[in-house]
């Protein structure tokens, strides 16, 4: 009987023995996995907050005009009726982007500023046009060298309670900083997330010693870790889920999924990077909106926009933003395409093809007494893109000159009648795969060099014998224009015209023509057109 016991008692004991290691050892694991989950989670909170921050600076920075931010100089320009509307419009932004203070001001020198106008309706706390205040933050310098600045969340600590501020310059038509764009934001939300972050490290420290102490409580233990990753890896499936969400509506869904399995291909924020953009506009769209009903033109827009920006996302291109009726998008971010330019053209040629069955379904169904027509301004070059948001909607969004180009081609279409225009850079790089036709060497504002545009027509290799015929007409008619050959190129140009009666570029290079003769440019004129 002895013997029985003592060996229950030994086969116990190495029980006990080995649940004390078991147990110890997944102490260890779970301890090693809390904390890998808790440093995500806590980079994760400070960088979807400076996403946000950017993402919100850069769109107030393009809020406003030039025109608008110099009606409000002095404190006196506050009794303007133009202020309440801005002040609205500058409400209405921060409650959009969940920023407590959204405003401009402006460098008068000596390290001090003059405030323009803010979104702050407490009369104790808001500012007034030409309110002086110190310059004492490098995001604001920085802002002032003509870059985002934001406050530095590397370093953040529980003891720093405020406000996380982000400054953006907003640019002349010249390129110049004219003043600068300030968002604040509360930072209850990261105070709290990183003092229930440093919470689990404390927690961690205690629950060690004693598990490897007490091995029969590891089991408690284990539960009440598990339940704590758990929680916190809800919080980062939300973060997740958002994210997926957020992308699901500007980029198609084979791109969403390939950043979601394989995040390391997002970069977020500020990357540069050579890749292309396109602007489209609806001629005459001011027109169309007059004569319409609310709920008319909410379905119009719903229905052109949902058709047109299926034919960008088809193409791997991401939606930027709307405005109005206008779409601007980007294509080669967040992931790289070898081939931006030619899948940005293609987009702009199949909306063109689209048009027609567009507007039969427009008409039938009432949505709008006129038909839609696009005009499409495309550019290549280097721009800054970056991921942008909060936890409940982020957006990629591209800055640049090249960007600005783009968006400045894109209304050129209506001085030479064309439909889709592009810089001479971009047609280089779609390799001959486009039927286009060369047109002037231009300048405009906020271009300093002149470049060379040509009108998109058809993809070449889809292209008909009369479109051909068209564009060899043309080109000839143009070498005869650019060699000032005025009598002969507008000869040329009537030919065309009898044949294709509605060719926008036909009709301004014959017009051109007979100016030319009766008053000739200067002998040196080397044949650029200044737009600005």
């Amino acid at each position: 009987m002895n013997s029985e016991n003592t060996f229950i008692k030994s086969i116990g004991n190495k029980l006990f023995l080995a649940l004390f290691f078991v147990s110890a050892l997944m102490t260890l694991l779970i301890a090693a996995l809390v904390s890998h989950q808790k440093n995500n989670y806590e980079t994760m909170v400070v960088e979807m907050t400076r996403n946000h921050l950017i993402s919100a600076v850069q769109t107030l920075a393009n809020l406003l005009s030039i025109e608008e931010l110099e009606l409000f100089q002095n404190a006196e320009d506050a009794n303007r009726p133009e202020y309440q509307v801005i002040k609205e419009k500058l409400i209405k932004f921060g409650n959009d982007y969940n920023v407590l203070f959204a405003y401009y001001w402006q460098d008068i020198g000596n390290g001090s500023f003059r405030y323009i106008i803010d979104n702050d309706l407490d009369p104790r706390t808001q500012i007034k046009p030409g309110d002086i205040d110190e310059i004492a933050d490098e995001a604001e310098l920085q802002a002032l060298k003509g870059h985002v600045g934001v406050t530095d969340l590397g370093s953040y600590s529980p003891s720093w309670e405020g406000l996380l501020s982000a400054f953006a310059p907003v640019f002349d038509n010249y390129g110049n900083v004219y003043c600068v764009a300030g968002v604040d934001i509360d930072d209850n939300f990261i105070f709290i997330q990183r003092t229930d972050s440093r919470n689990l490290s404390i927690l961690l420290f205690i629950t060690i010693p004693i598990s490897v102490i007490f091995g029969f409580l590891n089991m408690f233990l284990y539960s009440r870790k598990a339940k704590q990753i758990e929680e916190a890896h809800i919080k980062l499936q939300y973060f997740n889920n958002n994210l997926r969400r957020a992308f699901s509506t500007y980029l198609s869904e084979d791109v969403v999924e390939e950043i979601v399995n394989d995040p390391t291909r997002l970069k977020l924020g500020g990357v540069n990077r050579h890749m292309t953009a396109m602007f489209t506009d609806v001629r005459d769209f001011s027109h169309i909106v007059e004569v319409l009903k609310p709920e008319q033109l909410v379905d119009l827009l719903n229905y052109y926009l949902s058709t047109m920006s299926d034919i960008i996302l088809d193409q791997k291109g991401t939606i930027d933003k709307y405005q109005g009726e206008a779409i601007i998008s980007f294509f080669g971010a967040p992931l790289e395409l070898s081939d931006h330019a030619i899948r940005s053209c293609t987009a702009a040629i199949l909306m063109k093809r689209l048009e027609a069955k567009a507007n039969k379904y427009i008409l039938e169904n009432n949505l709008s007494s006129s038909p839609l027509f696009t005009r499409i301004g495309i550019n290549s070059g280097e721009m800054i893109f970056g991921n942008m948001g909060t936890q409940k909607k982020m957006n990629y969004t591209i800055v640049s000159n090249a960007v600005n180009l783009a968006s400045k081609i894109e209304k050129i279409n209506k001085l030479y009648g064309t439909w889709i225009l592009a810089p001479e850079n971009t047609i280089k790089e779609t390799q001959g795969k486009l039927l286009t036709r060369r047109l002037d060497r231009i300048k405009a504002v906020g271009i300093n060099e002149p470049v060379r545009i040509y009108e998109i027509l058809e993809l070449k290799s889809e292209a008909s014998h009369i479109l051909q015929e068209l564009v060899d007409s043309f080109n000839k008619a143009f070498e005869l224009f650019e060699l000032k050959k005025w009598k002969e190129a507008e000869n040329a140009f009537e030919l065309i015209l009898k044949i294709f009666p509605d060719d926008g570029p036909s009709r301004l290079y014959l017009e051109r023509c007979r100016q030319f003769q009766e008053n000739a440019p200067a002998a040196d004129w080397n044949g650029i057109f200044d737009l600005s």
